[in-house]
């Protein structure tokens, strides 16, 4: 599997910072609260490596939205967090104290919401950084555990599958005093995996000529 050089690293690191700023601005629209969100932390790895990362962190259940980009290369994107935050984020999305119950109907087109406004600043200003046209899909939204995020487990995976790249971010959001930590993975196959890397070298190569 291909890896990212220092340079590479930090360059996808401040283009993935500056697509969560846009994420932060659009979030204070919805809810009319600012929403700090820590500078992201960006690898380069392999599915399996990043499953076992966050089962590692979270023993939640994780609400993930999804939504699959096409163009030059092709990623599925997910967005995840806490499923037990859900509520929290609902609430503040809709403005108004709701019964729980009300709430939870409402919980799945409010999710697929706030997830298309994050995947997608975070993904146009990737589009746009590095000359990728990318058109989304409709985002959906399951509960999985992190185990499962990418697929069934291990043994009814074909090991190829697993041994799949993936840019994993990690960023923690600050919500009316609770603090969430969201993760965002981008599943792609080796040949967008190496446009990805190759539209990366042309943009630090442009930058500092």
């Amino acid at each position: 599997m291909m890896t990212l050089t220092e340079l590479e690293q930090d360059a996808l690191t401040e283009i993935f910072n500056i697509g969560v700023g846009v994420a932060a601005d659009a979030l204070y629209q919805l809810v009319g609260e600012q929403v700090p969100l820590s500078v992201p932390v960006v690898e380069l790895t392999s599915q399996h490596h990043a499953k076992s990362h966050y089962t590692g962190r979270e023993k939640r259940q994780l609400c993930a939205i999804r939504q699959t980009y096409q163009g030059e290369f092709t990623t599925e994107a997910i967005l995840m967090f806490p499923e037990d935050n859900g509520l929290e984020l609902v609430r503040m999305m809709v403005g108004v104290n709701l019964p729980d119950e009300q709430l939870t109907e409402m919980a799945t087109d409010a999710m697929a919401e706030l997830g298309n406004i994050i995947l997608n600043a975070v993904i146009s200003n990737l589009s746009s950084t590095l000359k990728l046209p990318l058109e989304g899909s409709l985002p959906t939204v399951s509960v999985v555990s992190a185990a499962t995020i990418f697929g069934p487990p291990h043994a009814n995976r074909d090991e190829d599958e697993d041994a799949a790249p993936v840019l994993a971010l990690m960023i923690d959001f600050e919500l009316s005093a609770n603090q969430v930590r969201g993760y965002l993975a981008f599943l792609l196959d080796e040949a967008s995996c190496e446009k990805l890397v190759s539209r990366l070298t042309a943009y630090i190569a442009g930058s500092a000529a």
